[in-house]
């Protein structure tokens, strides 16, 4: 017997809602309905999928079997109907783009702005994340696309968008001894204390490959934060050193709150790459990026 999927959909609502209550609320039926319903369910795959506890519904071996296959066939629905819309223009679509911050703040505006212009009903979300986070989201189809650096992984894409960059900068407060120093040798950084994401963030890797390839120590961080805005306020008020993308700390300067060191050795410039899964390309995606091309040229 096959899976019904309005079946399948009530057992997701459970999984999500974590109780029969909130998953009926969110499906706008009765709780005895929704419990018919999963018992349907239960006798077609012909196991128990939930244990009925105080707390609410927790999951058998069974249901977490059946987890993967359930949310795979939603997704594969949802899918097919944007193909559909797809093949009808795309002025009711929708459209998901995941960035890292610096990205998501300099370079997908403009393209928005002009996606936005020639299809008013178009809707769109933006993600913000680090390269690791976003990979798994492309994969696991919360988002449509990407805007990182490089990703390197099975079912993911490179499409072409030349000319998509920031840079890498040392950022201080306006009052801290280095700034206004001219040109400032790595070595001397070797005794300031930084403030910096954790270990496995692709920026503090990058950074740290970067002084193992001068010769030099790794940075004094006294401070870890995957927070963009902790990291400034600290650097402002702290007398403390980071480490950040151009566009992240433009406001920042532009306020006087902070000012950017001439390290020459520390000055990277980062390529930015569009990402999307390996199979169908919604037509929004490819005028995204039709469009970030066109906004985001010289």
């Amino acid at each position: 017997m096959s899976l019904d999927p309005r079946h399948l959909d009530a057992f997701l609502a459970v999984v999500e809602g974590g109780s029969l209550g909130r998953a009926a609320r969110a499906l706008g039926v009765t709780q005895p309905a929704l419990s018919r319903i999963i018992r349907r369910l239960e006798s077609a795959a012909g196991a128990e999928l939930f244990s009925r506890e105080a707390k609410g519904m927790d999951l058998t071996t069974f249901g977490e079997a059946l987890l993967p296959h359930a949310r795979l066939i939603r997704e594969q629905s949802r899918e097919a109907m944007e193909e559909i819309q797809a093949l009808r223009g795309l002025g009711k679509g929708e459209l998901r783009i995941g960035a890292v911050a610096s990205a998501a703040i300099s370079l997908a505006p403009p393209a928005i702005e002009v996606m936005l212009r020639r299809w008013p009903s178009l809707k769109i979300e933006v993600m913000e994340a680090v390269e690791d986070r976003l990979a798994d989201a492309l994969l696991a189809r919360e988002v449509d696309l990407l805007i990182a650096g490089e990703i390197e992984q099975e079912g993911i894409v490179r499409m072409s968008a030349p000319g998509l960059h920031d840079r890498y900068q040392v950022v201080a407060a306006p009052d801290h001894w280095l700034a206004g120093q001219g040109s400032i040798p790595l070595r001397r950084l070797a005794a300031e204390r930084w403030v910096m994401p954790p270990l496995d963030a692709p920026p503090r890797r990058q950074f740290h490959d970067l002084a193992a390839s001068l010769g030099e120590p790794p940075p004094r961080v006294v401070i870890e934060s995957r927070s963009t805005a902790t990291v400034k306020a600290l650097v402002a008020q702290g007398g403390l050193l980071a480490w950040l993308p151009e566009p992240l700390t433009l406001p920042d300067r532009r306020a006087g709150m902070l000012v950017e060191l001439d390290v020459p050795e520390l000055v990277v410039v980062r390529k930015f790459h569009v990402y999307r899964r390996r199979g169908f390309v919604p037509p929004a995606v490819t005028r995204f990026v039709e469009a970030l091309g066109k906004a985001c040229a010289p």
